[in-house]
């Protein structure tokens, strides 16, 4: 093999491998988003009922 065809073969190793890192890193970032959303929704629901809890306790009275 030239010395051509071997940086050509080096440099596509490269890019396949960058494009490899890149992939695990979205997919890290979707996993992040997927666990705050739920974190999120959870609170979401606390507010929702700790309210309905205040209405009662106002009606209540």
């Amino acid at each position: 093999m030239s010395a051509e065809v071997l940086d050509l073969l080096w440099e596509l190793a490269a890019v396949i491998f960058a494009a490899g890192a890149v992939w695990s890193e979205l997919k890290a970032v979707r996993k992040d988003i997927a666990r705050l959303e739920e974190k999120q929704d959870k609170y979401n629901h606390l507010q929702e009922r700790v309210a309905r809890l205040e209405a009662k306790m106002e009606n209540g009275k």
